[in-house]
C-alpha cells in the first residue's frame, strides 16, 4: 500500500476535532435552566399541581443541583405567601396529673410550627431531623416539641437525597405515608416507649422532591412497587444536545455565566477547546456532559494552572496534557512493555493469521481509561468445524465477547456460504493477555484474522482495527475509539513513524472523534492514518488488496478474490482425502 492510496482512504485531518458551529463569542449569558427547559417545565407542572404531593428527579450531581433547584422552584411558587402549619401549647403535668397538649392554627411565624412555604434541601438527615423530635427532660419532665424539615417545609418544597431514603428505609415509609395523606402523626421514637401523652396529629401539605442517580432511583421503585403511581418522574438530563447552532449559542452562553460567577474571561477559542474535551468524554459531538459540576471544575482548573484570569484555547490545552502526565503511570508502564517487547505488539511488515485490534483498559481504584493495541491470532487446521475462543474457554472473557466471536464466525460463513457444518478448525487468542475481557468491538479483527488464516494472506502489522459487525457484514460503532486510536499512535510514534501507520475504524464512529493535536498534526503531515470502512468488504479490500467475494470478470494472479483462495485451500485439503477413500474401496 502507497501513500497515495492511504491519502485516498484515509479521513482528512480537519475531521478529526468537533468545531462548534457558531462563528462569534456569545453575546448573552444564560442560566442552567435554559438548557433544561423540559426538567424545568415538569417542575412548574408538579409546583402548581394541586394534589401531587412527590416527585422523584434524577440528577447526577445532587449537591449542585440542589443549590440550583431552590431559586428556581421559588420563582415558581407563589410570591405572596402564607402562613402555614399550627402552634402546639403544652400543658406540662405534675406528680398529680398528665401533660396535656392542645393544637390551634398558627397566626404568625414565632408559632413554633408555623412554617412561609419555604424551599429547604437536606441531602442528608436523619429521623429526628426530618420529622422532628419529642423531648422530655430528664429531672422535671417537662416535654418540648421540636419541629422537623417536613414541618419546616410546610405549604412549600422540601429536597433530599435518594440515597438517605435507601440507607433508612423506614423513612421512606413514613414520608410515603405523610405526602399520601396529608397529615403528620406523632410516634415515639422507641419502639418500647409510648408517647408522654396524646399528641394532636395537624394538616400538612408539603411537596418532596427526591434526586437520586438512575441507579438509586431504580433501587427505591424495586422496594417500592407503587412509587410511580403517586410520585411523578422527571430528569435533568445528563447530557445536552449539541446539534444545532441555537443549542451551542445557549451552551456557550451558559459557560460564560459559569465564568462570570468565577470572575474568569474565555477568548474564542476557549469554547471551542472546552467543547472538544467534553467530546472527549461524551464520545459524541452531538451530546456533551451538562453538569455545571463539570464545567466549573475545568474552568477553575485551568485558571490554577494558568495562574491568570483571562483563558484561552491554549491553557484547557495545557492542563489537559498535565492531567494526562499526571494520570499516566500506569499507561506510561503499560506501553514500556510493549516498546520493552515484554509484550509483543508488531507495527510493521505482514504476517499471517495475526492482527492488531484494539482495547480500552480500566484500572480499578483510579480514573486511568487508555488504548492499548491487542495481538490477535489465529490457526486453522481443517477439521469438524470449531472454532476455538481461548479466552472463553479459559473463562477469561464476558458474554459480550463470546457474542463477538459467534457473530464473526457466521457472518463468515454467511459470506462464504459455507456447508452447515464448517470445512475446517481454528484457535482463536487474544496474545499475552491475562486479565478478563469483554465487548463484541474485536469482532471485525476476529473476522479479518480468520479470513486471513483460511486464505494464508498476510495481514498489514503497521495497521489496527476496531469495529463490532453484524451477520450481514455490516460494522457498527464501538465505544473508546479516541483512546483507541491515540494508544496505536503513541506506540507507532514513540518506535518511529513510517507514513505507513493507521488504524481502521467504523464509519459511524467519526461523530465520535475527538482526537488530541498530536494525533491530528501527524494525520495532516502524513504521518499517520485513520480509515473509517462501513462493512467487512471494505475493510477486507483495504488489508488483502484484493476483493472479498469475486465478480464476474477476470482477475490477475495477484488479485485473486478472497473466497477463491479460501474454496481452493478447502478442494486442495479435500481431494487427498476423496482420493484414500477411492483406494480403499477398490478390489
Amino acid at each position: 500500500m502507497n501513500s497515495s492510496f492511504f491519502q485516498e482512504q484515509s479521513l482528512s485531518w480537519d475531521v478529526l476535532q468537533p468545531q462548534l458551529a457558531i462563528i462569534d463569542p456569545p453575546v448573552q449569558s444564560f442560566d442552567f435552566w435554559t438548557l433544561q427547559p423540559v426538567a424545568q417545565k415538569a417542575l412548574s407542572l408538579f409546583l402548581n399541581h394541586p394534589t401531587r404531593s412527590l416527585m422523584m428527579l434524577k440528577a447526577d450531581d445532587k449537591a449542585d443541583y440542589s443549590e440550583l433547584l431552590v431559586p428556581v422552584i421559588r420563582q415558581i411558587l407563589p410570591q405572596e405567601r402564607s402562613i402555614f402549619g399550627v402552634n402546639y401549647r403544652v400543658e406540662q403535668g405534675d406528680s398529680f396529673s398528665f401533660p396535656r397538649i392542645d393544637l390551634e392554627p398558627a397566626t404568625s411565624l414565632e408559632d413554633n410550627f408555623a412554617s412561609a412555604g419555604e424551599v429547604l434541601s437536606a441531602l442528608y438527615c436523619d429521623q429526628f431531623q426530618l420529622f422532628g423530635n419529642v423531648k422530655i427532660h430528664p429531672r422535671s419532665q417537662d416535654i418540648q416539641l421540636t419541629s422537623g424539615l417536613i414541618h419546616q417545609a410546610n405549604g412549600g418544597v422540601l429536597i433530599l437525597n435518594a440515597s438517605t431514603l435507601l440507607a433508612q428505609f423506614d423513612l421512606w415509609q413514613r414520608l410515603k405515608h405523610i405526602l399520601q395523606t396529608k397529615r403528620f402523626d406523632w410516634y415515639s421514637a422507641h419502639p418500647y416507649k409510648s408517647l408522654p401523652c396524646d399528641i394532636p396529629s395537624y394538616s400538612l401539605n408539603t411537596k418532596v422532591i427526591v434526586l437520586g442517580n438512575r441507579t438509586e432511583l431504580a433501587t427505591l421503585g424495586e422496594l417500592d412497587e407503587d412509587l410511580y403511581h403517586f410520585a411523578d418522574y422527571a430528569e435533568i438530563e445528563s447530557y445536552l444536545s449539541m446539534a444545532g447552532v441555537n443549542e451551542q449559542k445557549n451552551w456557550a452562553g451558559y459557560v460564560q455565566h459559569l465564568a462570570k460567577e468565577s470572575g474568569l474571561t474565555l477568548d474564542f477559542s476557549s469554547f471551542n477547546k472546552l467543547y472538544q474535551l467534553l467530546v472527549r468524554e461524551s464520545e459524541s459531538r452531538f451530546l456533551i456532559n451538562s453538569s455545571p459540576a463539570v464545567l466549573k471544575n475545568m474552568l477553575l482548573n485551568a485558571v490554577t494552572f494558568s495562574q491568570k484570569n483571562a483563558l484561552s484555547a491554549v491553557d484547557f490545552e495545557r492542563f489537559f496534557l498535565q492531567q494526562t502526565r499526571q494520570q499516566g503511570f500506569l499507561r506510561e508502564q503499560t506501553y514500556a512493555d510493549i516498546l520493552n517487547e515484554q509484550v509483543y505488539v508488531e507495527t510493521d511488515g505482514e504476517i499471517v493469521g495475526q492482527i492488531n485490534g484494539l482495547s480500552v483498559i480500566e484500572y480499578p481504584g483510579t480514573p486511568v481509561k487508555f488504548g492499548e493495541p491487542s495481538r490477535i491470532s489465529c490457526i486453522v487446521q481443517f477439521g469438524e468445524g470449531e472454532v476455538v475462543d481461548v479466552e472463553r474457554k479459559n473463562e477469561l472473557a464476558g458474554n459480550l465477547h463470546s457474542k463477538g466471536m459467534m457473530i464473526a464466525q457466521a457472518c463468515l460463513s454467511n459470506i462464504l456460504e459455507f456447508p452447515s457444518q464448517l470445512p475446517f478448525s481454528a484457535s482463536l487468542v487474544f496474545e499475552q493477555s491475562y486479565g478478563e475481557i469483554d465487548g463484541d468491538s474485536a469482532s471485525l479483527a476476529i473476522f479479518c484474522v480468520l479470513v486471513s488464516a483460511l486464505a494464508d494472506l498476510p495481514l498489514p502489522q503497521h495497521i489496527a482495527m476496531t469495529g463490532a459487525i453484524d451477520q450481514f457484514g455490516l460494522i457498527h460503532a464501538v465505544g473508546g475509539v479516541n483512546d483507541k486510536i491515540e494508544g496505536f499512535f503513541a506506540i507507532c510514534q514513540r518506535r518511529g513513524l513510517t507514513g505507513k501507520q493507521g488504524v481502521i475504524i467504523p464509519t459511524t464512529t467519526i461523530q465520535q472523534l475527538s482526537l488530541s493535536d498530536e494525533v491530528v498534526s501527524a494525520v495532516k503531515n502524513g504521518e499517520f492514518f485513520i480509515f473509517p470502512v462501513e462493512d467487512i468488504y471494505q475493510a477486507c479490500e483495504l488489508v488483502f488488496q484484493r476483493d472479498l467475494i469475486g465478480e464476474t470478470k477476470s482477475y490477475e494472479d495477484s488479485k485473486i478474490p478472497i473466497s477463491r483462495l479460501i474454496q481452493q485451500r478447502i478442494d486442495f485439503r479435500a481431494e487427498p482425502t476423496k482420493k484414500s477413500l477411492f483406494n480403499f474401496f477398490r478390489f
